[in-house]
């Protein structure tokens, strides 16, 4: 059966459609042809790159890439059901010491889940685009030749990521876990401060430079919290609790139906900074019910006053299943003997049943075991305000969704001629990732 041609509302396509049930119609109105996508890019006119059918392309037929002509890929870094990353020579500047990762995300415009998060990431990295903390996005494009059709982001190349580091033999000092955590803290006050949370904090998704320099990435769970920007009470309420990775999973997104906030993310950094310390993760949940006892065998059991908070009958239920014979939190010092005092004293603060006392980045910051790596001047709050995310309310349609991926490619590549991006920094007082090769 072929689809029909959703750019056209003429008698033809009119009864083209006649001749679809109800329940095949409902499928295929989603399904864009890559003569429609094409079709979207050329009328962009605020595009001053639009792309064209005769501009040379290098092919590279094993990840199913299609670049611009000045680029070769070097290597397959990694494959994934959201898509392939590909590190690639400029050869038009072959001496850039910045290396180029190439991330092509896959079937965006027939999955909406993967639409939406696209959206995402591409809205966050371009507003918070120029902190040394935070992944960069240097260019980006949409392909609708098949089968090299998707976005294509082009981004910093950066070695590893902190599990790699975290789970390697590699020896840290509580110098070294001081300056790390240190640059999590920066990235993250400079997403909080925009009324962002992550929502997906792990050391999965924290990017680890050979020189050290730890930079945020993957915004596709990250959302707005603005109060302004909700349309009615009702959408803030709709914020789905069902985010980040279980092992990093706030207490509150298990047991609660209420809404949360950036206390969120900060449960998030405590287990990473516990992490530092054990080489594994702290809390390593084989589902919720688990989760939550694998939790309680460290914090001990919340209070009735926080389980009331939580607001739900499943909270009483999870908690009273998972309790057993546990009754008392465990020993820091016997947990993370390697750890001294002040850390130990964080990431007690950070890992709160109760989201109301945790710390907030700010009081994180403040803490006495940062003192010694702390400095201001790496501390911006984002000087553009609150995030506005508003535009999630309109997008209600697959056609909307793939018309705005559309216009958002567009204008980031106008404001990417306009003004060439900062370098990526990196810090040079330590270098600990290079045994991490070993």
């Amino acid at each position: 059966m072929s689809m029909p041609n959703v750019l056209n509302n003429n008698d033809d396509t009119t009864n083209r459609q006649q001749k679809i049930s109800k329940q095949d119609w409902r499928y295929y109105r989603y399904k864009p042809s890559s003569d429609r996508i094409k079709h979207l890019l050329n009328t962009q006119m605020d595009n001053p790159r639009k792309q064209k059918e005769s501009e040379p392309r290098t092919i590279f037929e094993p990840a199913k890439f299609s670049l611009p002509s000045r680029y070769e890929v070097v290597q397959i870094l990694g494959k994934g059901s959201y898509g392939t990353v590909c590190s690639v020579n400029d050869k038009i500047n072959p001496d850039n010491v910045y290396p180029i990762a190439v991330k092509k995300i896959t079937n965006i415009f027939y999955r909406e889940i993967l639409l939406k998060r696209a959206i995402r990431e591409l809205k966050f990295m371009t507003f918070f685009k120029g902190h040394k903390n935070i992944v960069s996005l240097i260019d980006c494009e949409i392909v609708s030749e098949k089968p090299y059709d998707g976005l294509y982001c082009y981004q910093e190349l950066i070695d590893y990521d902190l599990a790699k580091v975290i789970h390697s033999s590699v020896q840290l000092s509580n110098f070294h876990i001081k300056h790390l955590f240190y640059q999590i803290l920066c990235g993250l006050k400079y997403i909080h401060s925009a009324e962002v949370i992550h929502r997906d904090l792990k050391p999965g998704n924290i990017l680890c430079t050979l020189n050290g320099c730890l930079k945020i990435c993957d915004f596709g769970l990250a959302r707005g919290l603005a109060p302004q920007f909700f349309t009615s009470k009702d959408n803030y309420h709709d914020i789905t609790n069902y985010v980040a990775t279980r092992w990093y999973r706030a207490p509150e997104l298990i047991l609660s139906e209420n809404t949360y906030g950036k206390s969120i993310d900060m449960w998030s950094i405590g287990c990473i900074l516990g992490e530092f310390y054990g080489r594994k993760p702290l809390f390593m949940g084989k589902d919720s019910i688990h989760q939550i006892h694998e939790i309680m065998k460290v914090l001990g059991p919340p209070s009735k006053e926080v389980l009331l908070d939580y607001g739900s009958l499943k909270a009483w239920n999870s908690c009273h299943s998972a309790s057993g014979s546990i009754s008392a939190m465990a020993d820091w010092t016997e947990l993370y003997p390697s750890a001294t005092l002040e850390a130990l004293d964080l990431i007690e603060g950070l890992l709160k049943w109760d989201p109301k006392k945790r710390l907030t980045i700010e009081q994180a910051l403040e803490h006495p075991f940062l003192t010694s790596v702390r400095n201001l001047d790496d501390e911006p709050v984002c000087p553009w305000g609150a995030f506005d995310f508003s535009y999630e309310y309109q997008l209600y349609s697959m056609p909307r969704l793939r018309e705005f991926l559309i216009n958002e490619v567009a204008m980031f590549r106008g404001d990417r001629v306009k003004c060439n991006a900062s370098k990526p920094h990196f810090p040079q007082n330590i270098k600990i990732v290079e045994e991490a090769r070993r």
